[in-house]
């Protein structure tokens, strides 16, 4: 789905950059046009069902549900005017404020009732229905026990939405963030059917933007103002343009000639641009991470998954490859993300295992030769799935030289497009896959949850009963007592490593150029990576 520098303002007219609080003075002319580059292109704007970082910023854009991150990145009610809570914390009443579809139908709690239902219903297939877990019957309903009808949502009226829980759900403002909780239109999805989400003419809003351009596959699209969103006086910039640049070299040269605002850059670049006014580093709790697929043999074996883990030196690909775009990782959950409130220290660090994970090639070796010995095997050919960006393969080289330095490994690297990765990752269509996961709400859950034997994001298949009771616990017998369950989270991270389930290899960030006249983008650590609600040109 993931993101410690922010652009983002937390002031009228101030942008925040590092701890410098810039002083800005809106400019009484029209606002220009913001032009941004994206290194993938659109998957799908049906919020039951993407599961891509790019497409929760652009569902963001053109949607909006209960609740939204403001500019300081915490979660404030949108959707909803106010909300009444019940003493047990179990039920929670919502009254809607007046807002329009972009058709010119009011947004409705029926409209919550069907998005959330739809979003649950086994027929749907969506990946993140899990974050439903702990709203009334969504589990039960997820698995088909249930029908829709009994999850725990209802419109009172109109204006009125309840929700209920099964039990407390400490992240539960943070995760309603999500596009996967936005309203959705059932007149609009039963009119364009199975269309729904995949070009701009299928696609509806009742956020900031409306989304313009997108044929299903190009790799050009506009955001432009919705005139009937409900705080449309609070959007200044008329338009977004957004194209696909993989070649970071054609991002690099199209914004020198000020052809785009916006640009992430090579290690190259970094080293060229790190002391000029325009750049930044969008950082976001996000980790790049190797998944080995545990249904091909030798990586059903812990001693072989560990030595491709351990021969990884992530200092040097932090350092040489990567120039500023990630620090190593030795946790799977992100740093950034959440404190760990027994010692108040960053949680990644706190769970981190680096000597499960940590570069030892002499180890990686001995485990190597003694997993070769466990299988009856002497030499193994596995192929490493990647994106095709410039990033990404200068990744993939590096993490193949490493690895093929285990004696009797060959590894082959398949690039493919964002959009055929995702894919394949979810049709276990792969030995190793290279994978980057940005936490979607600030709690360890976030990561975690995706490694239960029941989870659709397991694509690794990886399975641990003791992992499984840990992430129970927290959301069970520990969930009111926070010590508890940031201790069985630790423990959960703690086995991820042990037994090389994944191998985590650097905590994301985006060394960027960011032209200084454009104000106010706020980039989130969780949930969708960039916001232009508040955004403008000058």
């Amino acid at each position: 789905m993931n993101k410690t520098l922010k652009v983002s303002a937390l002031l009228s007219g101030a942008v925040i950059l590092g701890s410098a609080i810039v002083p800005v003075t809106a400019s009484a002319a029209k606002y220009k046009t913001i032009n941004w580059t994206e290194s993938a292109n659109v998957g799908t704007m049906d919020p039951s069902k993407t599961t891509a970082a790019i497409d929760f910023t652009y569902l963001q854009s053109i949607g909006e549900g209960l609740y939204r991150m403001d500019k300081s990145g915490k979660p404030a009610l949108a959707g909803a005017t106010s909300v009444d809570k019940s003493d047990d914390g179990l039920t929670f009443t919502y009254h809607l404020r007046d807002a329009k579809w972009s058709n010119g139908d009011p947004v409705t709690a029926n409209d919550y009732v069907y998005g959330w239902q739809r979003t649950n219903d086994p027929k749907t297939a969506s990946q993140y229905a899990y974050l439903f877990s702990g709203i009334k019957n969504a589990d039960e309903i997820q698995k088909g026990d249930k029908p829709v009808a009994d999850l725990g949502v209802k419109a009172i009226d109109d204006k009125t939405l309840e929700v209920t829980l099964d039990r407390p759900m400490p992240q539960l403002e943070s995760v309603m963030t999500m596009a996967t909780f936005e309203p959705q239109n059932k007149k609009f999805v039963d009119k364009v059917g199975k269309k729904y989400g995949t070009a701009s003419k299928y696609t509806i809003s009742n956020g900031p933007f409306v989304m313009k351009g997108w044929t299903g596959s190009n790799n050009k699209i506009s955001l432009v103002k919705n005139k009937d969103y409900w705080d449309a006086n609070t959007v200044k910039t008329p338009k977004v343009n957004i194209q696909t640049i993989k070649d970071q070299n054609t991002g690099y040269n199209l914004y020198k000639s000020k052809k785009v605002d916006y640009t992430t850059l090579s290690p190259d670049q970094y080293k060229a641009s790190k002391n000029k006014k325009d750049y930044t580093v969008i950082s976001q709790a996000s980790t790049a991470f190797i998944e080995f697929n545990e249904n091909k043999k030798p990586l059903d074996n812990t001693n072989i998954r560990k030595a491709l883990s351990k021969s990884i030196d992530r200092s040097t690909m932090s350092s040489k490859i990567l120039g500023g775009g990630g620090k190593p990782a030795y946790s799977f959950t992100a740093t950034k993300l959440a404190k760990d409130p027994n010692s108040g220290k960053d949680f990644a660090t706190v769970a981190a295992d680096k000597d499960a994970s940590g570069y030892d090639l002499k180890e990686a070796k001995k485990l190597w030769k003694q997993g070769l010995k466990e299988t009856g095997k002497k030499k193994v050919s596995l192929q490493y799935l990647t994106d095709d960006t410039d990033g990404a393969k200068r990744s993939a080289q590096f993490i193949q030289s490493q690895m093929e330095k285990l004696p009797g490994l060959k590894v082959t690297i398949k690039t493919v497009p964002f959009k055929q990765r995702i894919s394949l990752s979810d049709d276990k269509k792969f030995d190793m896959v290279n994978t980057i996961w940005g936490g979607d709400y600030a709690d360890p859950s976030t990561f975690l949850d995706l490694y239960t034997s029941d989870s659709s994001f397991n694509n690794g298949s990886w399975k641990n009963a003791d992992y499984d009771k840990l992430m129970s616990d927290a959301k069970t017998t520990d969930v009111n007592d926070e010590n508890k369950r940031y201790e069985d989270y630790a423990k959960a991270e703690r086995l991820l490593q042990e037994d090389a389930a994944i191998a985590p290899v650097y905590y994301q960030a985006k060394p960027s150029l960011l032209n200084k006249s454009v104000k106010d983008v706020v980039s989130n650590t969780t949930g969708a990576p960039f916001d232009w609600k508040w955004a403008y040109k000058k």
